[in-house]
């Protein structure tokens, strides 16, 4: 016979089970207090990184390649080019260029760096000039910004709620560097072929005006986006279930 005793073992199992996080297999906790603490880190991340951009379903955390732009403008010098329906891809093969971890009482820091190629497909409507060529079309577009390196350096912040104790990254800041683009441009001048060969090349050669004005808002919402996933990773999982025999002293 089922007894009350069973129950109330099967019960406080259940709570307990329910009340600790879900971490995905590739995500091992790493040990505070051992010499290999950063390595530790650094190797977690760089395992988990291409795998956390496609999104933890269970932990509500979106995948985030293709990231969503919102609608980016250039206007200005002559130029008038706006991308809308604008996705960025590759944040799926990036790979970590540098990290520096550093847990402190209150406030630590964190610094993270990546790279990889990354593809901007959308919809374009352009009339003007590049420099000195015109340019005049609308269609589809795509940006093949190679080589993109984005160092983001942040606050590593404590934060407790009902669930336990939470990491958080707070007033992010940024850089980045873009080692070429390369421009395409579909329908260009009604589909005029010598026009638009001759406006591509010219645009390609001069690449780095254009992604002077292109690159900021675009690197800015991708940044946000890479915080924003983390954060909710973090939100969802105590400290000392990443980071065994963790402690503010």
């Amino acid at each position: 016979m089922f007894s009350k005793q069973y129950f109330v073992v099967l019960l406080l199992a259940y709570v307990a089970n329910c009340e600790k996080s879900y971490l995905p297999p590739y995500i091992v906790p790493c040990e505070f207090k051992s010499d290999d603490f950063v390595d530790c880190v650094k190797n977690q991340i760089e395992i988990a990184l291409p795998l956390f951009t496609l999104g933890i379903p269970e932990m509500d955390v979106p995948s985030i390649d293709p990231v969503h732009l919102k609608n980016i403008e250039i206007l200005g010098n002559g130029l008038n080019l706006t991308f809308s329906e604008a996705k960025m891809h590759g944040l799926s093969q990036a790979k970590l260029t540098e990290l520096k971890v550093q847990l402190s009482k209150g406030e630590g820091k964190f610094s993270l760096s990546f790279k990889s190629n990354m593809n901007l497909t959308a919809k374009y409507v352009a009339d003007g000039k590049i420099l000195i060529l015109p340019i005049k079309g609308n269609g589809d577009a795509l940006v093949d910004a190679q080589g993109v390196e984005v160092h983001i350096d942040s606050k590593l912040i404590h934060e407790k709620d009902s669930k336990g104790d939470h990491m958080k990254l707070a007033t992010p800041k940024y850089r980045y560097t873009i080692e070429r683009t390369v421009f395409d441009l579909k329908n260009l001048f009604n589909g005029n072929k010598q026009l638009a060969e001759t406006t591509l090349q010219f645009a390609n050669e001069n690449w780095q005006q254009l992604m002077d004005e292109l690159s900021p808002p675009a690197i800015k919402q991708i940044v946000k986006t890479v915080v924003k996933a983390i954060n909710k990773f973090l939100s969802k999982v105590d400290i000392h279930e990443i980071i065994k025999g963790y402690t503010e002293d």
